[in-house]
């Protein structure tokens, strides 16, 4: 329910939404698709890495590739994030995540581009 709720907003802001079921999944998607140029990930996401490594490795290998974080609140903990990634714990909303999709310039400008959906949770 929460991911549909993802893949909606992303949608609805022009993107065409691929989702992702482990990080495993996550990076095989852009491996093999161009045209992705945000990533929206899950930092419990399931796979052989978290979701902070998973946003170190777009960093690394894809580096013009935005990177969105999402997770439960932490207290006390703060993801060690690749620099320039933007990180939000739940509940986020919608408008936090279109804030974010303008500051990074990707509002109304990319139409039908690719992001990358977590696995679960928004």
């Amino acid at each position: 329910m929460i991911m549909l709720g993802a893949v909606q907003l992303f949608e609805a802001a022009g993107f065409e939404a691929l989702v992702a079921f482990s990080s495993d999944e996550a990076v095989a998607h852009l491996e093999g698709r161009s045209g992705i140029v945000v990533t929206f990930i899950e930092y419990d996401v399931p796979g052989t890495i978290n979701g902070a490594q998973l946003a170190e490795t777009v960093r690394n290998r894809w580096p013009t590739i935005e990177i969105i974080v999402v997770s439960r609140p932490r207290p006390g903990e703060t993801p060690d994030l690749p620099l320039g990634a933007r990180y939000f714990e739940k509940p986020y909303t919608h408008a936090e995540i279109e804030r974010a999709l303008d500051q990074l310039g990707l509002t109304g400008t990319v139409p039908r581009a690719r992001t990358n959906l977590p696995p679960r949770g928004a």
